[in-house]
């Protein structure tokens, strides 16, 4: 069963149901395709069919799909970050402050854009997404997105727990993926590398940070792509009740945002 089949605790996000878009089969991120290079989004307020503001969204900007607009067929009802005032190089959003209804001509959800193929390095440690759309590119010249994975050291960092016991920041950031202890062989993303003609870059820091027990599952995780200058990685790590989904977006061959939260199964 696919988690947009379930409620979903989107951890400080409103818990919300997902509901099936036709096609849409595994995460409920949505990105503007629009060849314009913008989509206008509905802001509401009380009664949704007063529009109190209109917002530009640009080509290439994500959101969380929620639902189809009440009373609507060609529109859809979104969740999206509010960027903050000074543009920063990376941003980590854990919390969905916006919503509003945009046209569902002008998006696309990231699991119907054109798939990088998967595959595994030879020690098993990374994960490896190639770009093959195009083959009369030469192999060697093809995008790929390389996800290396390793055992955790976070034994070895500061932890700090709430009054329940569970471990709120390991070196003062919020962990993913993990509650009370720290599962044995535990693992977590080492680094994330693009690699892109003309271009390519490691992840930041931050971009990875904590993101503890990632999948190795090709199942529940992609590449994704609307050209060449934007591109979309997505993962659904962890288990149980420590399960999180995340996407990052990758522009012109470096990470510029993610959005994570916690979907237990």
């Amino acid at each position: 069963m696919t988690f947009i089949h379930k409620a979903i605790c989107l951890s400080v996000f409103s818990i919300f149901s997902f509901i099936m878009v036709q096609g849409q089969n595994k995460v409920p991120f949505g990105v503007v395709k629009a060849e314009e290079g913008y989509a206008m989004v509905r802001v509401h307020k009380d009664d949704y069919r007063k529009i109190v503001d209109k917002i530009r969204m640009k080509r290439g900007d994500v959101f969380v799909y929620v639902k189809p607009a009440p009373g609507e067929t060609e529109w859809i009802w979104i969740k999206y970050p509010e960027k903050p005032e000074i543009e920063k190089p990376f941003v980590r959003y854990d919390n969905l402050t916006k919503e509003g209804m945009v046209n569902k001509d002008r998006v696309a959800f990231i699991d119907q854009l054109p798939q990088y193929t998967p595959s595994k390095s030879k020690n098993g440690k990374s994960l490896i997404f190639t770009d093959n759309t195009n083959s009369k590119i030469p192999t060697a010249q093809r995008s790929k997105v390389i996800i290396d994975i390793y055992p955790s050291n976070a034994g070895f960092r500061k932890q700090v727990k709430d009054t329940e016991g569970n471990i709120i920041s390991i070196d003062k950031v919020k962990p993913w993926g993990i509650d009370k202890e720290l599962p044995q062989g535990m693992t977590e993303i080492k680094s994330i590398r693009v690699q892109q003609p003309g271009r390519g870059s490691v992840f930041v820091r931050e971009a990875i940070k904590n993101m503890f027990q990632p999948t190795m599952d090709f199942e529940n995780i992609g590449v994704t792509s609307i050209d060449d200058d934007h591109i979309f990685l997505y993962m659904i790590n962890g288990s149980g009740q420590n399960r999180y989904t995340t996407l990052w977006t990758i522009k012109e061959g470096k990470v510029i945002s993610q959005i994570i939260y916690k979907n237990p199964e």
